[in-house]
């Protein structure tokens, strides 16, 4: 018997602007991590749920509500962090604004209503909202990343327009909803 190991994932989605940006750095740290170049990245985002199984014909129409709902918005990466659990992370992490938070928990909110088991780290108070840079580096590649990502204007606005769902590994977007927009200037 062939055992999934799929696990599925809520997604914030940035404009093309800020998503080059985070590709831009991805590149740079996967100079310092080769095996960081070779992983095949989503888009770049922010997780704000993490299942280890989801009902798929459940899922795309509630993320469609809550876009529905939702005006796009901007954010402010204004840090670069480290996660040192199972193996090195380095990440850029925005301000945590209300809007940010109370969307988090209206996702969940819908995730526990329809019974979906969510990760920990992503539920309501544990989470810290953040764009993975890289992963699984060794101690003197996360302060090699650090420092690449330091010099390189780390700290920019992001617009946040659409929410995704994703399924991994391999990445394979399952749907993106966009939000409501409205007439904005970065």
């Amino acid at each position: 018997m062939v055992v999934s190991q799929q696990t599925y994932a809520i997604e914030l989605y940035f404009d093309e602007r800020a998503s080059a940006k985070v590709r831009q750095l991805w590149a740079q740290v996967g100079a310092i991590a080769p095996s960081m170049a070779e992983r095949v990245h989503s888009q770049p985002h922010l997780s704000l749920a993490v299942l280890p199984n989801a009902d798929l014909q459940v899922l795309p129409k509630i993320l469609d509500a809550i876009a529905q709902s939702e005006f796009s918005f901007e954010i402010q990466f204004s840090s670069v962090g480290l996660f040192s659990a199972a193996g090195g992370v380095v990440f850029l992490a925005p301000v945590v604004t209300t809007q940010l938070l109370q969307l988090h928990q209206r996702v969940h909110h819908h995730l526990e209503e329809i019974g979906a088991d969510t990760v920990a780290y992503y539920r309501p108070k544990a989470w810290v909202p953040h764009c993975t840079l890289a992963r699984e580096l060794s101690p003197p590649e996360v302060l090699e990343a650090i420092e690449v990502v330091r010099q390189n204007n780390p700290f920019f606005k992001a617009r946040i327009f659409a929410l995704g769902l994703v399924e991994a590994p391999p990445v394979r977007q399952i749907c993106c909803v966009p939000f409501r927009t409205e007439s904005y200037k970065l």
